[in-house]
């Protein structure tokens, strides 16, 4: 099928520019021809007008063609959809992005994490530190392990005290308790595991689990009828699988992937659904006459909260901190999605390759998965693709 969606004199009045978007075509496609990609995934939407639909390479390691509408997992893009919903319920009345975690969960203890607030979680400057949380309880885990080599456990017994460990003294009780690594709201530091808490949040609030709440008022008033936490059997024969021997294979070839229900990182969608996720926020919380949030909460959400926060060095590069509740919001940061998109825009990236752009400078939305082969890859070749695209764009 032709990705390019617009005819000349549409191009001219939305503002696209054709040749360069014949190059972004030409672009994926030799990436999959030079088998640096199994497979690639592209939707682009200017002032509302579907500008560009995308699909290359291969569905599974089997090599059908991929599906128009194949389901990805979005990983890390989840973190919008479950900070989106969190603004609803404080636009419900039910939290407040000000309270203290504390409050709500007084298992929260240690020094200065009364000062730690929601919003804190939200824009990942807890004082939480992820990496160190996971050297603390590897130490732990290597005492643990070498009791049971000692005392002789065969191999499957070992493997169930490694399941008990990681589920029970690992788990909620635990991270809860442990030990801030600095001042909240003083650094950026990536944590996972506080989108768990807000998850937490916003299940007892609301009492329903979080899949129910989403569908409830962001995914059905939407249209997004193939996003899912816990993925259908009926429509998992649309999941896009790869080799298990690329990044993350097996995690995302498994039934855990199929089932996860992480607020961090389980939800499952096509690219064409997300769009529609993005689109909403373009236009300032409502999308086809139906309001999802109001625009105050879209600004709230994708306004940089860490001003004046120092850079950090994340996943082995050089990352600054802005970032919004649930967004990765640009401003002057130098980032893995080019060099042309605007300091308003905010996006957010997936392990993997997923990637949700949304750029209210150019009336710009951009759904991507371009998916990783290299286990150190981090976004590999989104940053041409996305020069590409705006070197397309008029205004």
């Amino acid at each position: 099928m032709q990705p390019i969606k617009i005819s000349q004199n549409d191009a001219e009045h939305v503002g696209v520019y054709l040749p360069n978007l014949s190059n972004l075509d030409a672009y994926c496609q030799k990436l999959i021809d030079d088998k640096l990609h199994p497979y690639i995934a592209l939707r682009v939407w200017k002032r509302n007008e579907p500008v560009f639909s995308g699909d290359y390479g291969t569905q599974s390691p089997n090599g059908e063609p991929l599906r128009p509408d194949a389901i990805y997992p979005l990983q890390s893009v989840t973190k919008a959809v479950t900070a989106t919903c969190a603004a609803i319920l404080q636009e419900q009345g039910k939290i407040n992005f000000f309270e203290r975690v504390q409050d709500k969960f007084p298992e929260f203890t240690g020094e200065n994490k009364e000062r730690v607030l929601l919003w804190h979680l939200l824009s990942h400057t807890s004082g939480m530190d992820e990496d160190e949380i996971d050297k603390r309880f590897s130490e732990q885990w290597a005492a643990v392990e070498a009791t049971a080599v000692a005392a002789g456990l065969i191999r499957k017994t070992k493997q169930k005290l490694a399941d008990a460990f990681w589920d029970d003294y690992a788990g909620w009780a635990n991270t809860l308790k442990m030990p801030l690594t600095r001042l909240p709201g003083t650094q950026f530091s990536y944590w996972n595991f506080g989108y768990h808490i807000i998850k937490t949040l916003i299940e007892r609030e609301s009492e329903m689990t979080l899949e129910e709440f989403a569908r409830k008022y962001i995914f059905d008033p939407l249209g997004m009828r193939d996003t899912y936490w816990f993925l259908p059997e009926e429509k998992r024969g649309r999941f896009a699988t790869c080799d298990p021997k690329f990044k993350g294979g097996v995690w995302i070839n498994s039934e855990g992937m199929m089932t996860s229900n992480s607020a961090a990182g389980g939800l499952k969608s096509t690219m064409d659904d997300i769009a529609r996720f993005g689109r909403m926020y373009l236009n300032m919380g409502t999308l086809d006459g139906v309001r999802i949030i109001s625009p105050a909460t879209v600004r709230l959400l994708t306004h940089n909260h860490n001003a004046g926060l120092p850079d950090t060095f994340w996943l082995g590069r050089h990352l600054g901190a802005s970032w919004g509740l649930g967004w990765d919001v640009k401003e002057n940061k130098i980032d893995d999605l080019g060099m042309l998109h605007s300091a308003r825009s905010y996006n957010h990236g997936g392990f993997g390759g997923a990637r949700l752009l949304i750029d209210p400078d150019y009336d710009l939305v951009v759904s991507v998965y371009i998916r990783e082969q290299r286990a150190e890859s981090f976004y590999d070749n989104m940053n041409y693709a996305m020069d590409i695209l705006y070197s397309a764009l008029n205004q």
